[in-house]
């Protein structure tokens, strides 16, 4: 009978992993080090729930597919409290066993020139903060749902197309939209990230790099003296608006 009981790392463990990265002189030692400490049984330890099996995650290379693989990851794990969801043990035990092929495929090491700090970007964790969670291969896949998620269909986007992850398959259209919007404290606001996804959702200026790139640097310099989580809907959607750098007018 197959034993889907979820399991974490040691401390030790982890500990252990960053030494192994330390010592390395390949990737490939690395990997041979790291599967002996993974999956020694004094190094993992057993959750008291047990999460089934999880889909087998599209690890066609690119990005792309991450737009189908966050909703997947999130719906495996559940709605996890923020303590367990920022626990570096937990992600990167998922990183080298549960999800170890897609790891292999969407964050490689061969012909990576700095492949040490790839590692330790997507696949090991150091302290859990916002960029950190944001970046790890597997942790950004659930937190990044967790913020969009709409299991109840409220909101526009999620209304007009049915998806409870209508807004997570917005945040994921490119990498450099996933930083702009929650490598910032103004990030943690899932209200507010649905307002600014819906208007990039309208596409042309709205959805490029720096325009979102503008609107969360001004909303992180207004949260810093003004409580925004209070506003409802409609007030944070002017808010981005007024947010947003003045496009100029077409000659």
């Amino acid at each position: 009978m197959e034993d889907n009981r979820a399991r974490s790392l040691t401390k030790q463990a982890v500990v252990e992993l960053n030494s192994a990265l330390d010592a390395a002189d390949t990737y490939e030692g690395f990997f041979a080090h790291a599967d002996t400490i993974v999956h020694r049984e004094e190094n993992q330890l057993e959750l008291p729930v047990d999460l089934g099996a999880p889909e087998r995650l599209d690890d066609t290379k690119g990005p792309g597919r991450d737009v189908e693989n966050a909703p997947l990851v999130y719906e495996y794990l559940g709605a996890l409290d923020r303590a367990n969801a920022s626990d570096r043990r937990l992600w990167t035990y998922l990183a080298f066993t549960t999800y170890r092929e897609y790891m292999e495929t969407r964050w490689p090491l061969a012909d990576v020139r700095n492949w040490k700090n790839r590692v330790r970007t997507r696949w090991l964790m150091g302290n859990a903060t916002r960029g950190r969670l944001i970046r790890h291969g597997i942790a950004r896949l659930w937190w990044v749902s967790s913020l969009t998620y709409d299991p109840q269909r409220k909101h526009p986007l999620a209304q007009s197309t049915g998806d409870p992850f209508a807004y997570t398959r917005e945040a994921f259209k490119n990498e450099d939209r996933l930083n702009a919007l929650f490598d910032r404290e103004a990030g943690a606001l899932p209200d507010l990230v649905r307002s600014v996804l819906e208007h990039a959702a309208k596409g042309g200026t709205n959805a490029t790099d720096k325009h979102l790139q503008s609107i969360m640097m001004e909303m992180t310099l207004v949260y810093g003296y003004r409580d925004i989580s209070y506003l409802d809907a409609a007030g944070l959607r002017s808010l981005v608006v007024d947010s947003a750098p003045l496009v100029p007018a077409k000659k």
